[in-house]
């Protein structure tokens, strides 16, 4: 796992202090939260104690913290917290997932959105997560199964087709994977809830596509604007870069990728 200014060593590839991070976190919420929220919505909520793993900048912890009501609590937790909200119903604590014990639980609703895909340990967490779930609580994973091959479905040229599907894959080798991430854990993590002994356990797959212009696409300058040189390793030039920032952010650029699917999976615990 590599340890340098721009990749973390619990093994995230973006970091909550750069510059860049407050347009990522924006855009991850926008792509994601809506979903996110549809699948929690039905659990019942009210008097519930929620844990929120790795809040980043979406709007989950807040919005979790007004469905508990009165009789429920929600502790949101982050390595760099800076860009969570406030609600009075919430804790946000600075937290390391690999290192740090649990919040005092156990809890009701526990959820993880993109972060074990990023951390070698995943299978033993999860099984630390299910762990303190209460008696009837449900343990909430959303993790992208992420993919360079055959995702543009539409490009204005062949040439904008062929730059992005190579700065897709530079992306996936020199960034994410080079940092210990494992874009094909969603694909285990059905198996692994059950393993961890959850019973009741579904998986939802979000198979969005993406516009140039939207959030999703605009989440891939991210990897520009903190690994330039990863991705200059790798063989794509300055000019390359700046062609590939265009096709992300004008609205009329042409560009339409299939998404990174996101492996929602829950399970209960008996």
């Amino acid at each position: 796992m590599t340890t340098d200014a721009t990749v973390t060593p619990h093994g995230y590839a973006y970091d909550n202090d750069q510059p860049s991070a407050r347009r990522h976190l924006s855009a991850l919420a926008r792509a994601l939260d809506d979903f996110t929220i549809g699948r929690l919505h039905h659990l019942g909520l009210a008097g519930k104690r929620c844990l929120e793993i790795g809040a980043g900048g979406s709007e989950i912890a807040v919005w979790l913290a007004a469905q508990v009501g009165p009789a429920g609590t929600v502790v949101a937790t982050d390595l760099k917290p800076r860009h969570i909200g406030a609600h009075p119903r919430l804790t946000v604590l600075r937290h390391d997932i690999t290192t740090d014990p649990l919040p005092d639980g156990p809890f009701d609703l526990i959820h993880a959105r993109l972060v074990l895909m990023h951390l070698p340990q995943r299978e033993q967490l999860l099984a630390v997560l299910a762990a303190a779930l209460a008696p009837g609580g449900v343990l909430m994973v959303e993790d992208w199964h992420a993919t360079a091959d055959a995702v543009v479905l539409d490009a204005a040229t062949d040439d904008d087709r062929d730059l992005f599907t190579a700065y897709q894959r530079a992306v996936n080798q020199r960034v994410f994977q080079a940092a210990g991430s494992d874009p094909q854990w969603s694909l285990r993590l059905h198996q692994q809830m059950r393993l961890a002994g959850l019973h009741d356990v579904d998986t939802v797959i979000n198979a969005p596509v993406w516009h140039s212009g939207s959030p999703g696409l605009i989440l891939a300058l991210t990897a520009i604007a903190e690994h330039r040189d990863r991705l200059r390793d790798a063989g794509l030039t300055d000019a390359d870069l700046t062609r590939v920032e265009r096709l992300l952010i004008s609205s009329d650029g042409g560009l339409v990728v299939r998404g990174h699917q996101l492996y929602s999976v829950s399970g209960r615990k008996p």
